[in-house]
């Protein structure tokens, strides 16, 4: 029997109106499963493909080396104003001309063992104490992501220190003229035995050849000899890294000569130990250039001199720790991610170390104790967005007098109370959620400008009272945090943006949903209709 002339219509439209209905939700969520970047009620999305977190890292800390002594800008003097000059710099200066540097990072006690505390800790107060602590330094961030850490390390060796590496080599004396370097493996429940067993193997090469590094009569060759055996170690170390690719890990170098230099030789012998450290440090630089690895190159604290031609400096004691040359001490990052040529000019501390390097990780957690700022390092900046319950949002990158859509969660069969979205050019940004599940808010729309890894909890935010303008959020609304966040590789904004056309997709499925219903009534009646026609 034939549907009843009335059905065949209403049938029809029926069918396409299913489909066009189901077909948003079936697209985005197709494209959300295949990205699998769901974990628990948080869900993580890179919008930028090319956004890939690097694998491994090198951290070199240059025991002395202060800002004024590297940067044109920074004009050094002695204690007593004489004019201090720069050393000649031809690797360091490219690497800071392609990458994100600061000037005038300051140390809070420029002493090293505070000094490395407070590198690894992000805590301005941190000592060694501080880092036995456990989860306390970004070592044991690391590790718990499954990267493998290592170390070569001159000064700044303190046993919590050397507890936090799967495998080190440290020099047990700190002495130029008697080098005993011996090497500690540490037993921890994920590193890779084969690995850390290669990498021993290629410390005790090193170890055994280290007295020829500084065996010479040439001073300025046996303090830059002593910071050439670190660097070459990390090379060799590297090399074995070059292996497992697919292993994350990060390398701490602390080189020790420069600091020896300035202490015991002078203003002069100390650029000239500068110098020299630039030239050998080509090799490293390289190494990881070629491999896509992050480097950075900080310092514990900085070097100050009462006078040029004395034979003696210093940076602890009472006459040299409140001089800028003792305080302030650089830091230069390079790597695909990192913004290039950009030299960064807002105060900021030794703290804030710790926290960048696991923004640029796109790591989230933090070490226990940490107080640092993350710094704007990278090309692209992650997102964090915390609701108070799930909602449907869609936000907006500003583009001249427009807005372009970035990302929505329309269509997720899921629903999500938080998300973290990374691969976010630095600019302005609109927030737009929809009053799901009888939420009443009192606004619905936020503007946002993220320039680094930013934090939103909208729990507080959205009990406020009204804002009299969007723009008035930066001044009114409960302060952001900054951190970094895990990232999946998938995008799907351009699908979204079929559905928005300025008509969120939420309120687009609501009005086909009613549009649906009343069908379905339409088609119920012609039904019942047809039948009682032909009953009587």
């Amino acid at each position: 029997m034939s549907p009843h002339p009335i059905l065949r219509p209403c049938i029809t439209a029926l069918f396409i109106l299913v489909l066009a209905a189901s077909f948003p939700f079936f697209a985005l969520s197709g494209i959300a499963s295949a990205s699998d970047a769901s974990s628990g009620n948080v869900y993580y999305e890179n919008l930028a493909a090319w956004n890939t977190p690097p694998n491994g890292a090198v951290l070199l800390i240059v025991d002395g080396l202060g800002s004024y002594y590297l940067f044109p800008e920074l004009a050094g003097k002695s204690l007593d104003n004489e004019p201090a000059g720069h050393a000649y710099l031809r690797t360091l200066s490219y690497i800071w001309d392609n990458g994100f540097r600061i000037s005038k990072m300051k140390a809070p006690v420029p002493v090293t063992e505070n000094g490395h505390s407070v590198l690894v800790t992000g805590n301005r107060k941190a000592n060694s104490e501080i880092v036995g602590y456990a989860n306390s330094t970004f070592l044991d961030v690391l590790r718990e992501e499954g990267f493998i850490c290592i170390g070569v390390m001159q000064r700044g060796d303190f046993e919590s220190m050397r507890n936090k590496f799967d495998v080190i080599i440290y020099d047990k004396t700190n002495s130029v003229n008697n080098v005993d370097f011996t090497i500690q493996k540490n037993e921890f429940p994920a590193s890779d035995p084969e690995i850390i067993r290669r990498l021993v193997s290629v410390f005790e090469a090193q170890q055994r050849n280290a007295s020829s590094y500084t065996n010479t009569k040439d001073t300025g060759e046996k303090y830059a000899g002593y910071n050439r055996f670190g660097l070459d170690a990390a090379v060799e170390a590297l090399t074995v890294m070059e292996n497992y690719p697919d292993q994350k890990f990060i390398l701490v170098i602390n080189v020790g000569g420069t600091d020896s230099t300035g202490h015991y030789r002078g203003y002069y012998a100390y650029l000239d130990s500068v110098d020299r450290l630039d030239a050998d440090l080509e090799k490293l630089f390289e190494k990881c250039r070629r491999n896509d690895l992050l480097f950075v190159l900080t310092a514990d604290h900085g070097m100050a001199f009462e006078a040029l031609d004395k034979k003696s400096g210093g940076h602890s004691s009472a006459k040299y720790s409140k001089a800028n040359e003792s305080l302030y001490i650089p830091f230069i990052v390079f790597g695909n991610t990192i913004r290039s040529g950009v030299v960064y000019g807002p105060d900021c501390g030794q703290e804030d170390v710790a926290p960048t390097l696991l923004s640029i990780f796109e790591i989230r957690s933090a070490p226990r104790f940490s107080q640092g700022n993350i710094l704007p390092a990278k090309k692209y900046a992650s997102l964090y967005l915390q609701f108070p319950a799930a909602e449907s949002f869609e936000l907006y990158r500003q583009e001249g007098d427009g807005s372009v859509i970035v990302f929505s969660s329309a269509g997720f069969f899921e629903n999500y109370t938080a998300y973290s979205l990374s691969g976010l050019p630095p600019g302005s940004y609109l927030l737009k959620w929809q009053n799901a599940g009888g939420n009443e808010y009192i606004q619905d729309e936020l503007r946002l400008q993220i320039e680094k890894d930013t934090t939103v909890d909208l729990s507080d935010y959205l009990k406020k009272p009204a804002l009299t303008s969007l723009t008035d959020f930066n001044k009114d609304a409960p302060p952001l945090s900054s951190h970094s966040s895990l990232s999946s590789l998938s995008s799907f904004s351009s699908i979204s943006s079929l559905f928005s056309g300025g008509i969120s997709s939420f309120k687009l499925t609501k009005t086909a949903g009613f549009l649906l219903i009343g069908l379905i009534n339409i088609a119920g009646g012609a039904a019942v209709y047809n039948f009682y026609k032909k009953r009587h």
